[in-house]
């Protein structure tokens, strides 16, 4: 069955430009793997969205939290104050008085601290004790409402409490004003910083993940894992988190260097910034794990595709080679290394059409070997064949150009075809190959043997009507018949006599 022309034509471009199949399966390939590794992009940023998502839902809880604690609290205020407007209930007992109005605190987990200072910042009453005057004037929740009427419920910096053992906390206050508007004092309610660890330390944020409370002052309130001393003023990312009420963000962390996805929520109405952070290669994990999958199992497939094309692209050359090797071999004398007789008959063909179209010149040399018949009967044939050889040679020496042609014809007699050569190319050619005959020295091994001279016969047609391709080569034929008549060792050229084409 006769192979099919696709596969024809592919073997040819395989055989003549085996680059050319191999890199159109490396670009094959290449395409399949870019496309693998968008996808795997892909799906990496879906990952991080995802665990933006997650962080967003977080920190949203996390703030509605914090900032339901501080409703509660600012309400706790407003009655505390409303109460200590009234005269019945500033009238009562002392201990009365601080059992109604700080009694239920003391039940209280994290809400640890409640009371009322003076104009002077001292306390009057509160949860934790009804007779001790704890001095308090130095607080910022004391100062502010002292320097600044309008200030509303203030939220104080973190600091260690005097009544509890040093306790970390912070406050919440508001102004108490006498009747006049003049400053009475302050109510105060306070909060301490093991609530926000408890929330925090509910949060599963990852291995590497951190959670935090920041004030926008850079304090840091709390934080899982825990860290002592540290200042969200040295994070050249810190200024996001004040422009904006939340975002998001990827940044190495300044305090380990682990780049993490910071999603942060400002607390409304006050001064927090929940800050969720899950690491970004907790939050790559399972990507990490498929992409790897994928990535070495498109690697090998591609490579193997890859490697498969190239087998077969060179397959394909070695077989077009070893046609154009038997090619050769079929056109080819096996003596001389020459083209043969029918490689000759081909090119005449081909180069006699091509003159009819270009309308250039074409020359023929017919080249014979001198007394060759005596030459072997004196010296053998096995040297006879020596002597056609070094012809050949001396032939094939001076016939280089591409297109020209150099074949045995029969026997001892050789032509050489030149395309686009005119009569005085010609005639050096036949010059050149008749002296490198004559001089060059012919040698059989180690032994000496006589040289060989050549006849040669030369003609050159252009383009007519009136010539014919067998004219022309009877010509050359005729002119080396002359040559020989002329006393051998020389060239004669003649033109090409009128034919009428069959």
């Amino acid at each position: 069955m006769p192979p099919r022309a696709g596969s024809s034509r592919l073997a040819t471009l395989a055989g003549h430009h085996p680059l050319a199949v191999g890199a159109l399966g490396t670009l094959l390939t290449l395409i399949v793997l870019s496309i693998s590794a968008f996808t795997l992009w892909r799906d990496r940023q879906t990952a991080i969205e995802h665990a933006h998502g997650m962080s967003r839902n977080v920190a949203a809880v996390l703030a509605g939290n914090i900032s339901r604690t501080i409703e509660s609290a600012d309400q706790s205020l407003l009655m505390l104050i409303a109460a200590l407007d009234k005269p019945a209930i500033r009238s009562l007992d002392p201990e009365l008085r601080h059992e109604l109005l700080f009694g239920t605190t003391q039940s209280a987990r994290y809400v640890t601290g409640m009371g009322v200072t003076d104009d002077k910042g001292r306390l009057i009453d509160g949860c934790c004790s009804s007779t001790h005057q704890w001095d308090f004037s130095d607080r910022d929740y004391f100062t502010v409402h002292r320097d600044s009427p309008g200030a509303g419920l203030y939220v104080s910096k973190t600091y260690r409490a005097r009544s509890r053992g040093g306790v970390e906390a912070i406050a919440m206050s508001r102004r108490i004003n006498r009747p006049d508007g003049a400053f009475a004092g302050t109510a105060l309610v306070a909060i301490d910083l093991e609530y926000f660890s408890q929330l925090l330390g509910k949060l599963d944020i990852g291995a590497h993940g951190v959670a935090s409370i920041v004030r926008t002052d850079g304090t840091l309130v709390a934080r899982t894992p825990a860290m002592l001393d540290y200042s969200f003023k040295a994070s050249p990312t810190f200024p996001r988190m004040l422009d904006q009420d939340s975002g998001f963000y990827a940044a190495p962390s300044a305090i380990d260097g682990t780049l993490r996805l910071y999603t942060f929520q400002r607390v409304p109405g006050t001064p927090f910034i929940a800050v969720i952070a899950p690491a970004m290669d907790d939050a790559l994990a399972a990507w990490k794990k498929l992409s790897w999958m994928v990535g070495l199992s498109s690697l090998l497939v591609g490579s193997a595709f890859c490697g498969g094309v190239w087998l077969l692209a060179f397959a394909l050359r070695g077989r077009v080679i070893a046609e154009q090797h038997l090619r050769e071999l079929t056109q080819t004398d096996p003596l001389t290394g020459l083209k043969n007789r029918r490689a000759l008959d081909a090119a005449l063909e081909n180069e006699w059409d091509r003159l009819q179209r270009s309308g250039s010149c074409l020359s023929v040399l017919f080249v014979d070997a001198d007394d060759f018949k005596r030459y072997n009967d004196e010296h053998g044939h096995a040297q006879g064949d020596v002597a056609l050889q070094h012809l050949a040679d001396c032939i094939a020496m001076h016939v280089r150009r591409r297109g020209d042609l150099a074949a045995r014809y029969g026997g001892e007699e050789f032509v050489v075809v030149l395309p686009d050569t005119d009569e005085s190319g010609a005639m050096k050619v036949a010059e050149d190959i008749r002296a490198e005959a004559e001089n060059s020295r012919l040698r059989d091994g180690d032994k000496d043997l006589p040289p060989v001279t050549v006849s040669i016969g030369c003609t050159t047609a252009r383009r007519s009507n009136s010539t014919s391709l067998e004219a022309l080569t009877k010509a050359a034929d005729d002119a080396l018949y002359r040559a020989k008549r002329s006393g051998r060792n020389c060239i004669v050229w003649t033109a090409v006599e009128s034919a009428t084409r069959p």
